[in-house]
């Protein structure tokens, strides 16, 4: 990291490294430690977070205590969420509740298709192998 990058991340973020990004920390420390430049803009920033944090102005009591009695207010007319449903067997199996109902269906179908084509008669279910014995014996 150099000097300007450092400086930059001081102006925006602050001298607190609480508050500075996760990836730069590791870079600003290392600069830190080997540049004396870096660490006087530090204190500098320091100073300045110092004097800003001093220079505003606390929450009056009044407007905190309002705020507090309001989200009390909203909290309590908030539905109360439904727990989650857990165990039982149609829990672990509402995943797979799709999938079952189109096999289901698709079964139903076929039974019913099968139910309503005509049935053969004995005879011709009886005459196939005849008829495979006749075309055996047919001379060439």
């Amino acid at each position: 990291m150099r000097l300007d990058d450092f400086a930059r991340l001081l102006d925006t973020h602050g001298a607190d490294p609480a508050r500075w990004p996760p990836g730069a920390i590791p870079a600003a420390r290392a600069l830190l430690e080997r540049s004396a430049t870096a660490r006087g803009l530090q204190a500098e920033a320091r100073v300045l977070d110092e004097a800003l944090r001093d220079s505003l102005p606390g929450p009056a009591p009044e407007a905190l205590a309002r705020m507090r009695a309001n989200v009390a207010r909203a909290v309590a007319r908030a539905p109360r969420p439904a727990a989650p449903e857990r165990g039982g067997l149609l829990h672990w199996l509402r995943p797979w509740l799709p999938a079952g109902c189109g096999a289901l269906v698709t079964l139903a179908v076929c039974g019913f298709w099968l139910s309503r084509m005509p049935q053969p008669a004995p005879e011709e279910v009886l005459g196939a192998p005849r008829m495979l014995a006749m075309m055996e014996e047919t001379p060439e």
